[in-house]
Formats: C-alpha cells, structure tokens, sequence
C-alpha cells in the first residue's frame, strides 16, 4: 500500500518532532513533509501540483513567520487546484477570532494539548482526514 502523503507547516522544531514521535507511536504509515512558514508549504503544492502528487491533508500552524497559516489559508483556497484539499489548523491558539475564522472557511481547528494521549487523539483524528479521502 503506498503511503499517504500530508503537508505539515509548523515554525516549532519541537511540535514537528513530537509529531514524528506520536506517528510512529500509533504505527501510521504516512509520509509527512515538512515546512516552516506558509511561504514554504505554497511553493511546495505548486511543486507537486506539476505532477500530480498533491497531499491528501494539510495541517498548518496558524502563527508561523513570512506568511502566517490565515494567510496561507487564503491562498490555497483561491487557487483551483488546491481548494480541495482537506485542511486543518493545528495550532496554540484557543481564540475566538481564530475559531471564527476556521468556521468561516469550514476547516477544523484543533488547539495544541498539552499531553501526550491528548495529542495522540488530536493526530488520530487529523489523520482521518487522509483515509476519508482515499
């Protein structure tokens, strides 16, 4: 079976890392490319969007530097070829503003917990965004 493919933007080496940890904890078999800013996690779809080989899911944090997860969000749904694709914000903030943007552009915000199982319920559940897609 091939792996499945998510985009992950997050500016915290240790969130990323801690992430990599609970994937192998759960025995998923995803491949998971990493970026740091949404300038990056942009230029990465146009690059795969050439061959085909979009994500199924994208997690962005939503307070990462040159180009935050909002306006990274904005982009992405403009675009045709992106729209689609499911999205997720996975993030620290607990905001009502940040709530209602999510809400306004039907994507999941899930607040970063602070323990361990905790974490490992809120991955499970981002990744059911890829299986929903397949």
């Amino acid at each position: 079976m091939e792996k499945r493919h998510i985009l992950w933007a997050d500016d915290d080496m240790d969130d990323l890392m801690l992430m990599r940890h609970v994937l192998k904890d759960i025995k998923e078999e995803y491949d998971i490319k990493e970026v740091h800013n949404g300038r990056e996690a942009l230029d990465y779809l146009e690059g795969v969007k050439q061959d085909s080989s979009l994500p199924c899911l994208i997690i962005l944090d939503m307070n990462m530097p040159v180009l935050n997860g909002k306006e990274t969000l904005n982009l992405i749904k403009k675009n045709d070829s992106l729209k689609d694709i499911p999205l997720v914000f996975f993030t620290t903030s607990n905001s009502e503003m940040d709530k209602m943007f999510c809400k306004r552009f039907g994507v999941e915000m899930i607040t970063k917990p602070p323990r361990y199982n905790n974490l490992k319920e809120a991955v499970k559940r981002l990744l059911d965004y890829c299986l929903s897609k397949n």
